[in-house]
């Protein structure tokens, strides 16, 4: 899962990062009816979805999130849960037979880098792309805690009516070996590439883009996506990425921009 850069760490390119995540899967005991998902069912809510964009075929699912720290010692809340309320694989095919519901967990701020590396001057040729993922070792020890907090959360007494077996990782996975095992078979992107093309001073060799979205050194041309982040936010990339494009649409209308907010979205302990 790891391997030695191709080019300099410090170099633009390098510094690409993605949010990694795993499904905990929990089977949900005897609360929903068992032919509840079958083919007249799925049927009944695709036909709902299509006539009136309504029903359990109008969401994705993934509405309810939460963020909490990792350990007592970290200022901000580093690990992120989506509650998906049915279990199921990302190619849509059922994660076990039954129902349940799963948490996607994964920590925020990974050390691990990749790199993004152009392989050719021919504009057909792909370049080399390495995530570089769990490259770090305090990755691991991130991760191991992912498993070890849910457990811990969905063992209080609230979540009794309403979690039964653990389905994956499973009961039996408890060793770090063990854990570190699921990990390597298990843990995927979250689709949160990020950060090799940074925005900084134009003196600062690492810089691709200045503050006004601009590539240095190129006339004309700008970079507005999710490449220019320093580092890779606390959570999903999508709202951060559309900030930066109206951010940059201001700029290149030449709009003045709004007044500062220094606002605190979590009390550090």
């Amino acid at each position: 899962m790891t391997d030695k850069p191709k080019l300099t760490d410090k170099a633009p390119g390098f510094h690409i990062i993605d949010h990694v995540i795993y499904h905990t899967t929990f089977d949900i005991p005897e609360l929903v009816p068992a032919e509840g998902m079958k083919r007249a069912t799925k049927a009944f809510i695709g036909m709902k979805w299509l006539l009136f964009k309504s029903g359990l075929g109008a969401t994705n699912h993934f509405e309810t999130l939460g963020f909490i720290r990792s350990r007592d010692n970290v200022s901000y809340p580093d690990i992120q849960y989506h509650l998906l309320p049915v279990a199921v694989n990302y190619d849509g095919s059922s994660s076990f037979k039954g129902h349940g519901f799963q948490l996607h967990v994964g920590p925020m701020r990974s050390k691990s880098r990749g790199w993004v590396r152009i392989k050719s001057n021919k504009l057909i040729t792909k370049p080399e792309i390495k995530f570089n993922y769990m490259s770090h070792p305090d990755d691991w020890v991130d991760f191991r805690n992912c498993i070890k907090n849910t457990r811990k959360i969905l063992q209080q007494l609230s979540f009794s009516n309403f979690c039964g077996k653990e389905i994956q990782p499973g009961e039996n996975v408890t060793s770090n070996n063990e854990i570190d095992q699921f990990i390597i078979e298990k843990a995927e992107s979250a689709y949160h590439p990020c950060g090799t093309m940074k925005m900084g001073q134009i003196s600062n060799p690492m810089s691709v883009v200045d503050p006004e979205c601009k590539v240095i050194g190129v006339k004309n041309l700008r970079v507005v996506d999710s490449s220019i982040f320093p580092r890779i936010t606390n959570g999903n990339t999508n709202a951060p990425s559309i900030m930066v494009g109206e951010k940059a649409s201001d700029m290149i209308l030449g709009k003045d921009p709004l007044p500062r907010e220094n606002l605190s979205p979590f009390k550090s302990k």
